[in-house]
């Protein structure tokens, strides 16, 4: 029996290159050697020393040019085809291997820094009063966008019009506010690094700060032993994140590019309206959290401009958590946050809280199944709709796949959870609409921490204002990677 013919574009076949390579087809070759051309002007760009936001900007559009350009080649196709998920799949060599290393350095980021801030203030006022208030700020910020996304749900009409049919999905239990709350301390502490639970991990790193501050007393020797090795890996851990951000514009060509590969067109314009309405509801959220910043007596241009790499790395990551290094270096280093505020209330706006994971998106699910299912949408079900979405906000923290958890919460305590279904189209899309929900998460926790620090009284506004403020550790400086 003779093997079939290979499929148009296809060079090569055989398990050898299918399911191992994955690389049997022209396009693969040629848009992977573009991506070497893209990495190879910006390093031109980086010796002709231009700036590193300059760069940041030109690998997104680069990223950008790559995915739609394979896209127009393969027709637009409603699913990918072949070549475009082949190609996706190496362009997450470097797109998802810089995420991966970013996000290796979250764990030991976020224990380090806590310990060394609780250790660094001996007073616990201050701790208790940034804790308050950063966490007042990110329930209020996801509150607001609650209530953006219903208002948003009704002026895009979303599931208005749309045909009913009942689906079947297995749906996460939604749990009483009590168990939401126990939840959060970690039984154990190594599963709870293993499971990404930030908000475990700060409550376990700041009792083994007031511990070692309670037995400096008694036990000062073993104490000082303790602060110095804190402050060594504080200073390593800095260092080491700092070389991987020096790859962060190659990263955001590849994410971006793999991206748009991944996700059909003609399947992005079926749901257009979700998307639309997604988008619009981050630049509403962006533009309040701009408002909070003027409000406590702050520029909001300057915000924009010290928070745009961050924005840019949240956009094309998708991460919140991957983006919390650099989230924590700007505040401190262009912002003039105090490294208490950043780091506290930096990690816990990675996990809850989430203005758009946790915020305006599954609000605007709630909406959308209530129109699909022929739900009467009064001032009560908006209120529960309110309650629930910033209850969920809190069980999400430290759980994978952040905005379908939310998303299930939120349906199940509307009573929607058999139709869990229904957003299988908006599913499908998610990369597209992840990009803005994460942007907007991480300028939710970068506004809570500034406003918080501002409130607290430990802002230093000199830094804020210097335009030549940079991210830098260990004599590296991030205008210069």
């Amino acid at each position: 029996m003779n093997p079939p013919d290979p499929s148009p574009g296809q060079i090569f076949t055989g398990p050898f290159f299918e399911n191992f390579l994955v690389l049997t087809r022209w396009q693969t070759l040629v848009w992977a050697a573009l991506l070497l051309l893209a990495f190879w002007l910006l390093v031109r760009l980086k010796k002709a020393g231009k700036s590193f936001s300059l760069r940041m900007m030109i690998a997104l559009g680069l990223g950008l040019a790559l995915g739609l350009s394979l896209q127009l080649l393969e027709g637009m196709p409603q699913n990918p085809s072949a070549a475009l998920r082949e190609t996706a799949t190496w362009y997450g060599l470097f797109g998802r291997g810089f995420v991966a290393l970013i996000r290796m350095l979250v764990i030991p980021l976020v224990f380090v820094s806590i310990v060394k801030v609780v250790l660094d203030h001996s007073g616990d006022e201050y701790l208790s009063k940034v804790a308050v208030r950063g966490i007042f700020w990110l329930l209020a910020t996801t509150a607001v966008a609650a209530l953006v996304g219903m208002a948003l749900a009704h002026v895009f009409g979303l599931g208005q019009g749309t045909l009913y049919q009942a689906g079947k999905a297995a749906l996460r239990e939604q749990t009483s506010l009590v168990n939401i709350l126990v939840n959060q301390i970690p039984a154990n502490i190594v599963s709870a690094m293993n499971g990404n639970n930030v908000v475990g991990l700060v409550i376990f790193s700041a009792l083994l700060g007031v511990g070692a501050q309670r037995a400096a007393a008694r036990l000062p020797g073993p104490v000082a032993a303790f602060r110095g090795f804190i402050d060594g890996l504080h200073t390593v851990v800095m260092a080491v994140t700092t070389m991987v951000i020096r790859l962060l514009p190659y990263g955001v060509t590849a994410l971006m590019g793999g991206t748009l590969m991944s996700n059909g067109i003609p399947a992005i314009l079926d749901v257009s309206g979700f998307i639309v309405a997604v988008y619009v509801a981050a630049l509403v959220m962006v533009a309040v959290h701009l408002l909070l910043v003027a409000a406590n007596g702050l520029s909001p241009l300057t915000y924009l401009a010290k928070a745009r790499e961050t924005l840019v790395m949240a956009f094309s990551s998708r991460s919140s958590l991957g983006t919390l290094p650099l989230t924590i270096a700007t505040l401190t280093e262009r912002m003039g946050v105090s490294a208490g505020s950043a780091n506290l209330v930096g990690s816990l706006g990675a996990t809850m809280g989430m203005n758009g994971c946790a915020g305006f998106f599954p609000a605007m699910l709630v909406v959308m199944v209530g129109h699909m299912v022929g739900l009467e949408l009064n001032l009560q079900f908006y209120l529960m709709t309110l309650i629930v979405v910033i209850v969920g906000s809190i069980g999400v923290a430290g759980i994978p796949g952040t905005a379908t958890i939310a998303a299930t919460i939120a349906l199940s305590g509307m009573g929607l959870g058999e139709h869990f279904a229904l957003i299988g189209m908006v599913l499908a899309i998610d990369p597209i609409i992840d990009m803005a929900r994460t942007l907007t998460n991480v300028s939710g926790a970068m506004t809570s921490a500034l406003i918080t620090d501002k409130q607290v009284g430990s802002f230093d506004r000199q830094v804020y204002a210097d335009p030549r403020a940079r991210v830098s550790a260990s004599g590296l400086e991030l205008e210069g990677l």
